[in-house]
């Protein structure tokens, strides 16, 4: 996950506002250990640290105060923090309607209209079949991966692979 980020000099109070956005996230449709996972690799990768989650977690969400601080690093962090909440909700292999609403809330405070999540939502999904693409040989299955559980259309998957 950290390519998200590539570029983005992230400061301890970014990452922790991440992983905070991305606990509340997880919390919007129950908390799957896969999405525990995710949220203490990125918070591993990014401080070289091990998460305290309890500690994270602590005094909840403030979406004002997080989108204060990520549109304060830019459309590239917004960007990427909206990335990595697509990529957390597919941790579990289900989007769920409390999530789609959570983002949603999100983009919101981010200023990020409806056609710009979209677009990163695509992007993350495509993001995430490149990973696959690039470990597995058996094109189909991928395929089916992209078409099936992401939900990209014929069009978009040949163009990751033309890529």
């Amino acid at each position: 996950m950290q390519e998200l980020y590539e570029g983005i000099e992230l400061t301890p109070d970014q990452t922790t506002w991440i992983c905070k956005g991305l606990l509340d996230l997880a919390a919007s449709d129950g908390v799957d250990p896969s999405e525990i996972e995710f949220i203490q690799e990125f918070y591993q990768a990014e401080t070289g640290a091990a998460a305290d989650l309890e500690n994270l977690n602590a005094g909840g969400f403030d979406l004002a105060a997080a989108a204060e601080v990520f549109k304060a690093g830019g459309p590239e962090l917004v960007e990427s923090f909206l990335m990595s909440a697509y990529m957390l909700i597919y941790a579990d292999g289900h989007f769920s309607p409390e999530e789609r609403g959570r983002i949603g809330d999100y983009a919101d405070a981010l200023d990020v209209d409806h056609a710009a999540l979209e677009d990163i939502h695509l992007k993350a999904r495509l993001w995430l079949l490149r990973m696959l693409a690039d470990n597995l040989r058996n094109r189909e299955a991928v395929k089916q991966v992209g078409l099936y559980n992401l939900g990209l259309d014929e069009t978009q998957f040949s163009d990751l692979l033309e890529d």
